[in-house]
């Protein structure tokens, strides 16, 4: 046997080596672990950044964006002047009105992130979603291994780390990161999914840093934790003030002595670091809402437009989170089925309807939504066993102090679950809690299997891999299948690919009929008439939106019949004034879509007697937006009679409405002049053929057979 000698490094770091100068068998654990790590995070990059950067669109756009997506930079631009208000309007419907000025509740600091972006140039406004994503996704990943390696030295001491045991903490690390709703996040870079991403890698962060507090406290240490929960806090409130929850209760486990009596000093220190961040999060919220937690639902712009927010908040008392909500939230996140198996690709999906309201309550919202067992298994069963694990009598190693970091954590889970809102993105703020007990769960397990016969622990390491590549593929599947805001573009190359897959028959999702339902099962396909039109449903609801219900927003368009969309350019001749006639673009039977002047050199678009019903949401009118004479502006519009909608974009902005009628659309050729003054503007049609309907021809011809 040869002896290990401690050697410092002139970094001054510690590195143990045998007596033949070669590292010892505990470094090369570590290094194992390091290796097994970095190979499965780079193994579950691939999909994710597919998702974050194509995700069927056909082009790699690291900028990929998906509105809302310029929050964080509208506040990031309010703070450069000194306040938290920005534009009225420039919010829509996700504004909270406060003393008359609109802010958003989104925290500030993604904002912050972007500020050294945003000093130095406008190009990026509204494009920085994406690399937040992926940042957050990597700096999740650093901290996750870093607080598995910590965990296991807490409660292993340093015992080495064989190779099985090595890549069974890469798989783990890469079902945190991959095998988790982090893959549906990406899926959707907007600035909801912005904010959950970083709740979750900052969490992790504080867990890391309160729990090298915990294990040796120092002025590092200590200034780490205050930092990481200052921007936890102040980037998402729930899981924010989970962060100051362990903060204090590590505190008080230091007042105690528990840590030792010598440390007993850093238990002040400690409790500064959480409660300073909650009074500076607590001073931003009075600035921006009037309250210092939390926020007033009826002070949102939404309220005030759609008439069952308003129910919702009349039968819950104007209060957003309710205890009665508890049976539909943990049914929704928690029951052992919350996943869809079909024999189409992608073979399994999020469930294809809206979460289950349980009881006599009125909620908000509900989408189809995953269960945290069935589709973050490997973390949840590890989880388990890693809670029974924490809190046996008999602990084992430092396992004990790590009962106050998964208290903590799995108080950032309360929000959500008391929440009148339930949505698949939410399983976010269940990743820190189930990271930290899945991670110990982990660790456990291998301590019973030290010893044991070579083949039971490859049986151990191929058990725990297999439920890690279903964690990941089941993540990937609820992330590639068709959501809202997805482009024809995305829907028909998904369709496209589950035809092509060659493993069992999309034609079972086809239905044909003459008229489009307003709502079918997530991934249903369907087909008008004689191929008018082919149509996937995302599964989501819109029976309490009455005016997008009528739209049929619930499908997206795979492909459309001639004369549905056109392109247009529009070129202003001369400087445009209020007084000004609306610049007519196109023609839909009775109705029109036209750009009204608001200002000198601003317009807006507005629909023209769009038709009965009277539908007040969404508007018939976009923003007033700038626009400059003599400079061309591109034009998208649609108008579907199958989805009783038009849908306009370009110039910064765009418009969705109910259109009724059946057309056809006629795009003008000119604007008109008035007197000595010169045409306002030059409409062009510059539309491409429609595409043959291929696709829709081939399902239909194979569902008749």
């Amino acid at each position: 046997m040869t002896s290990d000698v401690a050697l410092v490094e002139p970094s001054g770091q510690v590195e143990t080596v045998d007596a033949t100068g070669e590292p010892s068998t505990f470094e090369r654990g570590r290094r194992r672990f390091t290796v097994a790590v970095v190979v499965a995070l780079a193994a579950v990059t691939v999909p994710y950044v597919w998702i974050l950067w194509d995700l069927w669109m056909g082009t790699v756009d690291p900028l990929r964006q998906l509105s809302p997506d310029n929050f964080y930079d509208l506040q990031a631009r309010a703070m450069f002047a000194g306040h938290f208000y920005v534009p009225n309007g420039s919010l829509g419907i996700e504004a909270f009105i406060h003393n008359g000025r609109e802010y958003t509740y989104f925290g500030l600091f993604p904002s912050i992130l972007r500020m050294p972006v945003l000093a130095l140039t406008h190009r990026f406004d509204g494009r920085l979603t994406a690399p937040s994503l992926l940042l957050a996704w990597i700096v999740t990943g650093l901290f996750a291994s870093l607080l598995l390696w910590r965990a296991r030295i807490l409660i292993r001491g340093r015992t080495v780390v064989g190779r099985a045991e090595a890549a069974c903490c890469g798989v783990l690390v890469a079902a945190i990161t991959g095998g988790s709703v982090l893959m549906y996040l990406a899926a959707s870079p907007r600035v909801s999914h912005e904010d959950l991403a970083w709740s979750v890698a900052l969490t992790i962060g504080s867990v890391f840093a309160l729990l090298g507090v915990l294990e040796r406290p120092s002025w590092g240490r200590v200034i780490a934790s205050g930092l990481l929960i200052l921007a936890a806090i102040l980037d998402r409130s729930p899981t924010g003030y989970a962060c100051v929850i362990g903060a204090l209760l590590v505190a008080g486990w230091l007042a105690l002595g528990r840590v030792g009596v010598e440390n007993r000093r850093w238990a002040l220190p400690t409790l500064l670091a959480g409660l300073v961040p909650i009074v500076v999060s607590g001073a931003v919220n009075w600035s921006k809402l009037g309250l210092p937690f939390g926020l007033s639902e009826a002070d949102q712009v939404w309220t005030h437009v759609n008439a069952h927010r308003r129910l919702y908040l009349a039968a819950n008392g104007g209060n957003g989170f309710s205890l009665g909500f508890l049976p539909s939230t943990l049914t929704a996140y928690l029951q052992p089925g919350g996943l869809h198996f079909q024999s189409v690709f992608p073979y399994i999906t999020l469930p294809t309807a809206p979460a289950r309201v349980v009881g006599n309550v009125v909620v908000d919202q509900t989408y189809p939504t995953a269960s945290v067992p069935a589709s973050m298994p490997l973390v949840f069963l590890l989880a388990c066993w890693g809670v029974i694990t924490a809190f046996r009598p008999r602990s084992i190693g430092r396992v004990g102090v790590m009962r106050l970091l998964l208290v903590a954590t799995a108080a950032g889970t309360a929000g959500v679950l008391l929440f009148g809102y339930i949505a698949d993105r939410y399983l976010a703020d269940f990743v820190p809690f189930l990271a930290l007990a899945s991670m110990i769960g982990l660790i456990d397990v291998w301590r019973r299997l030290d010893g044991r016969a070579r083949r039971t622990r490859v049986v151990a390491m191929a058990v725990i891999a297999a439920i890690g590549v279903f964690s990941v593929w089941a993540n990937v599947g609820a992330a590639i299948t068709p959501a809202a805001r997805w482009t024809s573009t995305q829907a028909k190359r998904f369709v496209s690919y589950q035809e092509a897959a060659g493993v069992g028959s999309v034609e079972t999702l086809v239905v044909h009929g003459d008229r489009l339902p307003y709502w079918a099962p997530a991934g249903t396909v369907f087909a008008v008439g004689d191929c008018t039109g082919l149509y996937v449903s995302t599964g989501i609801s819109y029976r309490n939106v009455p005016g997008q219900q009528l739209q049929h927003d619930t499908w997206i368009p795979v492909q459309q019949g001639a004369g549905i969309n056109h392109t247009m350019t529009v070129v202003f001749n001369r400087t445009v004034h209020r007084t000004d006639k609306p610049v007519f673009l196109m023609t839909y039977g009775k109705s029109s879509l036209v750009l009204a002047p608001t200002g000198t050199d601003r317009v807006r678009f507005e629909v023209v007697d769009p038709g009965a019903p009277s539908v007040t949401w969404p508007p018939a009118t976009t923003s007033s937006i700038q626009v400059q004479p003599h400079t061309a502006y591109g034009i998208t519009a649609m108008t579907d009679p199958n989805l009783q909608a038009i849908a306009a974009g370009g110039m910064g902005v765009g418009i969705e409405h109910y259109l009724t009628g059946s057309g056809p659309a006629v795009v003008a050729a000119t604007g008109s002049g008035t007197g000595a003054l010169p045409a306002l503007a030059t409409v062009a049609d510059v539309s491409a053929p429609a595409p043959p309907k291929t696709l829709c021809k081939s399902l239909v011809r194979h569902l008749a057979k």
